[in-house]
């Protein structure tokens, strides 16, 4: 009988630490100019909360803000950056800060990071603007970004690529690291579970028995895909050691791209479904 690839009070442990984190208190706070705020706040508020605003001087800004959870985003004509910067400096915002900087036809979409905590984007108001506003809130609520996108349905996609490819990342780490087979296949297969766990609390699914179902196919998953890197280590032996930190990477990738389209789709799948999926891909 196949061992399974993980420890059950781990994989309980996971469950619980993501279910807290989806559950913290996560916001966004607007600022800057009004009819930027207004722009940003009609967009933050798609299908979600509607953002808490500030369109007073920014002078007064540290003030008014509240607690770690709170992601603080500015947004001003290249003229006051300046100005929103020093607000910023000032107000030491414990979320993490977001300046875009509205730069019109010569906006490049271009991240950078004056400070700790604090993201800028060269921004114009378009479809791709906004996307890199979204994703700059997503990083820089770091693990408040579950709950922030829960609440805020439009910062989905960028805190769900960031927990994919973070997770992604860590997996090719592992499987680069460990050197006996199977060794890793107990911590990938651990992150792949808070990654979809994640992924399902982003989507507002909540953290309870339900995910079950998910986490059986995550199991199974891992027993297909362990098999596909074996197969290919013995056809090439030459390579062997750089296909488990890509069959690691890849899989992962793959598995949390799945689970967001599932969970997109509002967890349509049966458990007969999922456990079929789980058990075509060990052989």
């Amino acid at each position: 009988m196949a061992k399974l690839p993980l420890n059950l009070s781990k994989a309980i442990e996971a469950w619980k630490e993501v279910s807290t984190r989806t559950e913290q208190t996560a916001g966004i706070l607007l600022a800057g100019e009004s009819r930027l705020v207004e722009l940003a706040q009609h967009h933050f508020s798609v299908g979600g909360t509607v953002p808490a605003t500030w369109v007073g001087p920014l002078a007064e800004l540290p003030g008014f803000l509240s607690g770690p959870g709170e992601v603080l985003v500015v947004l001003v004509p290249a003229a006051a950056e300046a100005e929103a910067l020093d607000a910023i400096e000032r107000s030491a915002p414990k979320g993490g800060a977001v300046i875009a900087v509205e730069e019109g036809a010569q906006a490049t979409g271009r991240v950078t990071h004056p400070g700790l905590g604090l993201a800028r984007v060269s921004f114009s108001d378009s479809a791709a603007g906004w996307r890199q506003v979204f994703a700059c809130c997503a990083t820089e609520a770091g693990h408040q970004s579950v709950a922030l996108a829960r609440r805020y349905p439009a910062l989905r996609m960028a805190a769900a690529q960031k927990v994919i490819n973070r997770t992604a990342g860590q997996n090719a780490l592992i499987g680069l690291a460990f050197f006996v087979p199977g060794a890793d296949m107990p911590a990938m297969t651990l992150n792949q579970i808070k990654m979809v766990l994640s992924v399902a609390g982003i989507h507002g699914e909540r953290i309870d028995l339900d995910r079950a179902v998910e986490l059986a196919a995550i199991v199974g998953m891992g027993f297909g895909f362990r098999s596909v890197s074996r197969r290919l280590a013995r056809r090439m032996p030459a390579v062997g050691w750089v296909l488990k930190p890509l069959t690691g990477y890849g899989a992962t990738m793959a598995m949390g791209l799945g689970a967001v389209r599932y969970f997109e789709k509002g967890a349509p799948a049966s458990t007969s479904r999922l456990v079929a999926l789980a058990g075509s891909l060990k052989h």
